[in-house]
């Protein structure tokens, strides 16, 4: 599942941050992710999943993954809302984008180039 990452905001940070430590950024986060799916996996309650959708939406805008903060901001609603059938229905596509966000941003973390190929 390859999704869009926003190359503007990749730019800023690169910006704000120097262009050698963005793929360090990009390892942690996609470390991040990748405990976010375990605690995801173990069957986690509805409030359980509105609090990692927290924790992600604003990871996710940081880093240019707008698509997995849209969904994480939905997820977060929905069990504000008192909506757990959907959030339980919800449960397998957010997983897969968390999953799928994970091993993008690693392989992004591995690409020397690709930096300098969004600048």
């Amino acid at each position: 599942m390859a999704t869009a990452i926003n190359a503007d905001t990749i730019k800023r940070l690169a910006d704000e941050v120097g262009h050698e430590t963005v793929s360090l950024l990009f390892n942690v986060f996609s470390d991040e992710l990748h405990q976010y799916l375990h605690q995801l996996s173990d069957q986690p309650s509805v409030n359980q999943v509105g609090e990692i959708s927290h924790a992600i939406k604003s990871s996710a805008a940081s880093f240019g993954a707008d698509e997995l903060a849209a969904m994480a901001q939905e997820c977060e609603s929905r069990v504000k809302q008192g909506q757990d059938e959907w959030m339980t229905n919800h449960l397998p596509e957010f997983r897969q984008m968390v999953q799928g966000m994970a091993k993008e941003y690693k392989a992004l973390a591995a690409d020397d180039q690709f930096i300098d190929r969004i600048l």
